[in-house]
């Protein structure tokens, strides 16, 4: 056999497989594109004369690159060794050190970082046997080992170190003849499968990537199994702490191969660390490249965002900025053409630690991904500030501080607030309790500086909040006049409050006014509502626009409630709040 095709097959994760063997075909100089191998719309296609030995190279070559990472501790202390000795088992030369090895991030799940393996079997021999079979091999082994102070373990290498990816199982004929035997992930039916359920722990869980969802024979085509693994090439991964208890992974997909390897070259690839960033990085992430030198671009750091939503759009935003780089003076016309020019989506993989292996939890396709980085764009062309948006809907209640996850509780609204976003989903009732709760808390630690909850951009929350919501919400899109009005009225309550009495105490007055803001909020009726708004008017001596009163109506008022509640929250809490240097807190 001396060619072999890899079609499309639709599956997000053999798709990005064949990317990454394409990937790697590019970087072999003995290989020619269009003679040796090519990719097209609905194929990659290798021919050689020696075609399972160029794929069995390609394959290890990856796996030292992709499989086989190392801290920067684990290579200064090299604790391992491998020998080489000749075909009458005696030893030559002197022994290699090389690091342990661990796999992180989607190489993980593929293989839940199993204990290395020689690309030959004969390469790798149990210490007993050598010890039985080659006594005087064993008694240099061991002294080395000793002289070195590297700890002896079961197994010794031999004439090679070992990988962290799977050994390859050289295939048959029978493994690409038609049969009976039916690949649960990509529907050929062959003579011959490979058990993947016993290769790949992953495997054994997975529906979301099966195809056809007709068998639970966990058996796939050779051809599936070698795709597999290099599917890690294209991926990006972050672990959202140290513990590495859970794992987000992201691919990319696209209608065709020439479509994704574009968007995985020109998107993907530009926001993945290079080795040493990595290895500074302990692997805990493998994008965005560059934080420190992007940092006014970025969201943050990676590893302040640790849910699945919040994950997921810290890496929209960063492909978003991708487009942006490349095209600065990029208008908003020309901007929907860029990312509409390829069909593009995201899957999400959320995996979390189990007994000793990680299993995936949670699989999400964001087929809507150019209508989030348009909204990206609109909302920031308006005035919106990403990073500081993010940063200020982190919250902790005081009284959780001391909690082990605290630093997931505190990000847990922003979880459910940016989940709704890539959805474009309302977060009008969400934003209302943020702003009341902030509330609250600013009142308690006027009493306790400790239980202070840090610095938010109320303002900015405000117009973030208005922007988005007149985008996506049909029942305010056409009422942009409606909307700003009852802003205006919510302002208007909430500089009444603080402004009370001849001398006012405006401090005090936030607090003393905190039972207004709790009968807004439980005005759920319209009629309610109004008598609220009437008390109010008469208690603080307001002023209200007739026309505005007249214009809300049963089918309105809900909403413009929210806005007249958040409103006036905005300005309590900015008169509430710790002032900094470069504040724009002051109150509009």
């Amino acid at each position: 056999m001396k060619k072999i095709e890899f079609p499309y097959c639709n599956n997000v994760f053999l798709d990005n497989g064949i990317i990454g063997l394409y990937k790697y075909l590019l970087k072999d100089e003995s290989l020619e594109k269009g003679t040796h191998f090519d990719l097209e719309e609905k194929r990659l296609w290798v021919e050689h004369d020696a075609l399972f030995e160029l794929l069995e190279r390609t394959y290890y070559t990856m796996g030292r690159e992709v499989y086989d990472t190392y801290t920067q501790k684990q290579e200064d202390e090299k604790g391992n060794l491998y020998f080489r000795v000749n075909n009458k088992m005696e030893m030559i030369g002197e022994p290699v050190s090389f690091p342990k090895m661990n796999t992180y991030g989607f190489t993980e799940l593929l293989t839940n970082n199993a204990q290395g393996v020689t690309t030959k079997e004969t390469n790798t021999l149990k210490f007993a046997e050598i010890e039985k079979k080659y006594p005087a091999l064993s008694v240099q082994i061991k002294d080395e080992f000793e002289q070195r102070k590297v700890k002896l373990l079961s197994k010794i290498y031999l004439n090679e170190r070992y990988t962290k990816l799977t050994r390859l199982e050289t295939p048959t004929k029978a493994h690409f003849d038609e049969g009976s035997q039916t690949c649960y992930l990509t529907g050929n039916k062959r003579k011959k499968l490979v058990d993947a359920q016993n290769i790949s722990p992953f495997f054994s869980g997975l529906t979301n990537f099966n195809s056809l969802l007709s068998t639970n024979d966990k058996k796939i085509c050779w051809e599936a199994l070698y795709l597999s693994r290099f599917s890690a090439v294209t991926s990006l991964y972050q672990y959202p702490n140290k513990l590495r208890d859970a794992l987000n992974v992201y691919f990319v997909f696209s209608n065709n191969l020439l479509n994704l390897d574009f968007l995985i070259s020109q998107r993907f690839m530009s926001l993945i660390k290079d080795q040493d960033s990595l290895k500074i990085n302990e692997y805990l992430a493998n994008f965005p490249r560059s934080e420190e030198d992007k940092k006014d671009i970025y969201l943050g750091k990676s590893n302040d965002f640790v849910g699945v939503n919040e994950t997921l759009f810290f890496l929209i935003h960063c492909l978003y900025k991708e487009v942006l780089r490349t095209k600065p003076q990029i208008n908003q016309s020309e901007f929907r053409r860029t990312i509409r020019n390829k069909p593009v989506g995201l899957v999400s993989i959320r995996a979390e630690a189990f007994a000793s292996t990680m299993r995936p939890k949670q699989f999400e396709y964001v087929t809507h991904f150019s209508f989030v980085t348009e909204l990206l764009y609109h909302l920031e062309k308006g005035g919106v500030n990403w990073r500081d948006i993010v940063q200020s809907l982190k919250i902790l209640k005081p009284s959780l501080g001391q909690n082990k996850n605290r630093y997931e509780l505190e990000r847990q609204f922003r979880e459910l607030v940016l989940g709704k976003v890539i959805k474009a989903k309302s977060i009008l009732v969400d934003m209302e309790g943020f702003f009341d709760d902030c509330y609250g808390y600013l009142l308690d630690s006027l009493n306790d500086p400790l239980k202070a909850i840090g610095y938010k951009r109320y303002n900015d929350l405000l117009d973030f909040v208005t922007l988005y919501e007149r985008i996506i919400n049909h029942k305010i899109m056409t009422d942009k006049e409606l909307q700003e009005k009852a802003i205006k009225l919510g302002a208007q309550i909430g500089q009444g409050i603080l402004s009370y009495g001849e001398t006012p105490e405006r401090k005090t007055n936030a607090r003393q006014g905190r039972k207004y803001i709790i009968s807004l909020r439980k005005a759920n009726q319209y009629d309610r509502f109004l008598q609220e708004l009437a008390r109010i008017q008469s208690r603080f001596t307001l002023n209200y626009s007739r026309d505005f009163l007249d214009s809300i109506d049963e089918e309105r008022f809900q909403w413009v409630r929210q806005f007249v509640i958040i409103s006036a929250l905005n300005q309590i809490n900015v008169e509430l709040s710790p002032r900094k240097q470069d504040s724009n807190q002051s109150t509009k």
